[in-house]
């Protein structure tokens, strides 16, 4: 019995030693085949992140400085936002772009406009009209259209009326470029050495863009022809003011002299009464000056033109028959669909709370840490002491086979959705993909960062960068107290949880299921890990101390047909049954031998081996019968 007895043992050792070696083989393998492709994959889930963060994080830095400049804040804040992304998704572009131009419009206009979002959407939308017109440069055009509304002082007191007169002025500019010579940048350019001259002198925002026009095609342009404008209305509107000698000559050539500045007529019909002295140069440069009279002598030459066009900007909706040209596209269509896409993005920023903000600067640092990564193996290690071989592998093939069929069942929905409908249904699909993640970061320190764990690559690099944030605090207080070697440490170890986390939450399931009790002893050992290393989450103490407290209490048993006795009626007899249950539940001091006998190993004897292997697979046989009576044995008693 003594000899048989230590060959079961011997095997035991035998077994147990090949084993550990078996997975040590195996994990240098694994770590010199799969640490590389886990660092590229973590670098490529973090490219993938900064490319959905960045539409988002673009977006909410514009809506904090516009609430810095406004003071508005809260909901007609959101609303505001949602009025970028609206427009962002009509006219292609950024929504980053659309908070942009509101900025300046609040910047360059008024701020109070904020308080009234609606007004600040249709300027918005004035400004993407004018933008399409400009090659979608959407700070060139605010600049266009705020510098016309300066300059003609338009009163922003009411600011919906406000947003109207800019649309008309809009379309008042995109005519006159589309007649004359002058474009939308040199017309602004004019406006801001004329416009407000002209308001003041009383001519029509109409017709100072058609002398605009007149001087640009006479080779004024933009700021020139803008100073030249403004002189030569300065020069009539001096009236009874002008030099004796200039009024007398000017008189003589049968000039009306209230005529040059009644602002009661059009421009053009202030300088008719001048086309009489155009032959007269010294008396044209007299009145003007050499400088301007050249622009003089091509403005009242060109009456007639400027009256044309001032007719043909007047009532138009150019700039939005324009603006619906240009967005027919190929290049526009690609820049609405990918506002669309980028909306997603924003909505899963702002779901988030901004977390995947951090996505950028958490890759950033797990690349400049890829040599910590071998620390990640250790998971390896933890598993190897589990169980055997045959249950680790059961155990981990368990979880992928789960990992497997969840994507699986996403390539399936994948594969469908792209026959049905490439673009919304898919966005459906993502979406569904966004909620998993969503819920599983909200239910973190419960499920989710199992979840995410089996998520592959992509939800690793989130439990990175959860475990990060977890950890903040400790990481920072270790660099102080330890040093640089200190806070290195403590990153590996934060790295490290990343994976052990989910393994513990892992091997919680299974756990409750695995009747070798093995899953547990893993478990413990990763707790105890995770406690001595203070990597245990206030989130998860909440979560523990919380189902503690549900099992504390326990409901008193009822028996259908009877009434419980009422407090303080118990018997002699109660309590003696009382004490009894309790000695039962507790196993009371009662020994309980357990006697095995061993009468034969089925098929032992009919095993016909070499004399080396003998002892081997006797031992083997005799180790599987032991577990088997010890398993049922266990069983049997609770």
């Amino acid at each position: 019995m003594n000899s048989n007895f230590d060959k079961v043992y011997a095997s035991f050792n035998k077994f147990y030693n090949g084993v550990n070696t078996g997975v040590d083989n195996i994990q240098r393998k694994l770590n010199g085949v799969s640490l590389n492709a886990m660092i590229q994959n973590i670098n490529s889930a973090a490219d993938g992140l900064n490319s959905l963060n960045d539409p988002g994080m673009k977006l909410s830095t514009n809506m904090y400085d516009l609430q810095a400049i406004t003071g508005v804040a809260g909901d007609k804040l959101k609303e505001i936002e949602g009025y970028a992304r609206q427009n962002a998704k009509t006219f292609g572009g950024d929504a980053s772009a659309s908070a942009e131009s509101y900025k300046l419009i609040l910047s360059q206009l008024s701020p109070e406009i904020a308080k009234m979002p609606k007004a600040l959407q249709a300027m918005g939308k004035e400004v993407s009209v004018t933008s399409k017109l400009m090659g979608g440069d959407t700070v060139a055009a605010t600049n266009v259209l705020t510098t016309a509304m300066n300059q003609y002082q338009i009163a922003l007191d009411d600011p919906i009326k406000a947003s109207r007169e800019m649309a008309r002025m809009n379309n008042v500019m995109a005519a006159a470029a589309k007649e004359g010579s002058a474009e939308l940048p040199q017309i602004a350019q004019a406006l801001e050495q004329s416009g407000l001259a002209a308001k003041t002198a009383g001519v029509s925002f109409e017709e100072t863009n058609a002398f605009i026009q007149v001087l640009d095609k006479n080779g004024k342009k933009g700021a020139e022809g803008g100073v030249a404008l403004r002189n030569v209305m300065a020069t009539l509107a001096q009236g009874r003011f002008l030099p004796k000698d200039t009024k007398a000559e000017l008189q003589a050539a049968g000039v009306n002299i209230d005529t040059l500045t009644d602002s009661s007529l059009s421009l053009s019909d202030r300088l008719k009464p001048l086309k009489g002295i155009m032959n007269d140069q010294a008396l044209v440069t007299k009145l003007f000056g050499k400088e301007n009279s050249n622009a003089a002598i091509a403005m009242i030459s060109n009456t007639d033109e400027a009256n044309r066009l001032t007719e043909a900007v007047s009532g138009t909706n150019t700039a939005y028959e324009q603006a619906a040209i240009i967005m027919e596209s190929p290049a526009e269509k690609n820049a609405r669909l990918k506002a669309q896409i980028d909306d997603f993005k924003i909505s899963l920023f702002n779901g988030t709370n901004g977390l995947i903000g951090y996505a950028s600067e958490i890759g950033n640092v797990a690349r400049d840490m890829g040599n910590l990564m071998p620390i990640l193996s250790g998971a390896g290690t933890v598993l190897s002491t589990l169980t055997s071989a045959t249950k680790m592998q059961a155990l981990w093939s368990g979880i992928t086979t789960t990992a497997t069929s969840i994507w699986s069942g996403a390539q399936m929905i994948l594969n469908t959705i792209m026959t049905a409908n490439p673009i919304g249904l898919l966005v459906v699909a993502i979406g569904a993909l966004v909620a998993l993640v969503y819920s599983a970061i909200k239910h973190y320190d419960q499920w989710g960062s199992a979840v995410l764990f089996l998520l592959g690559p992509f939800g690793i690099l989130i439990n990175i960068i959860m475990s990060v944030k977890d950890h903040w605090d400790s990481i920072v207080n270790a660099f102080k107290s330890d040093g640089i070697i200190g806070g290195l440490k403590r990153i590996g170890l934060v790295l490290l949880d990343a994976v052990m986390k989910p393994l513990q939450q892992i091997l919680e399931v299974v756990a409750k299921v695995d009747p070798t009790g093995i899953a547990q002893k893993g478990l413990d050992k990763i707790k105890a890990f995770r406690a001595a290393n203070n990597l245990v989450t206030q989130g998860e103490k909440t979560e523990g101390a919380k189902k503690a407290a549900d099992k504390a209490v326990i409901k008193e048993p009822k028996v259908p047909g009877t009434t419980a006795p009422a407090k303080g009626g118990n018997t002699g007899a109660d309590s003696k049954e009382k004490k009894k249950n309790e000695a039962v539940a507790t196993g009371g001091t009662k020994h309980n031998y357990i006697t095995i006998t061993i009468k034969e190993l089925n098929g032992l004897k009919d095993v016909v081996v070499s004399g080396k292997d003998a002892a081997t697979k006797a031992g083997t046989e005799v180790a599987d019968e032991l577990l088997r009576v010890i398993a049922m044995a266990g069983t049997a008693t609770g």
